[in-house]
């Protein structure tokens, strides 16, 4: 899953705040989803904290930034290979 990250002081959700449902994990990572549908839509967590992170799929249109790094690689399945040079971390 690709996600965008944005400083927590820079995000603001604008309209059907009262639609979304958040899910604390045992990591202490906060998940949001889509009340009505059950969509993914932000993810914030300990490990960049001061951080928000918006589901790609759920941004319309281009963004101003090009991937920079792969995360949780050593959980990947076998066969997702990653065929670039960005760095990578566990």
């Amino acid at each position: 899953m690709t996600w965008v990250g944005y400083p927590t002081e820079q995000f603001e959700v604008t309209a059907g705040a009262g639609d979304l449902v958040r899910f604390t994990t045992d990591t202490g990572a906060t998940r949001t989803f889509c009340s009505h549908c059950g969509t993914t839509l932000l993810y914030q967590g300990p490990r960049w904290a001061g951080e928000v992170h918006v589901a790609r799929a759920n941004i319309e249109g281009e963004i101003d930034r090009e991937p920079q790094l792969h995360v949780y690689v050593d959980e990947a399945a076998p066969w997702c290979a990653i065929g670039d040079d960005l760095p990578r971390r566990g």
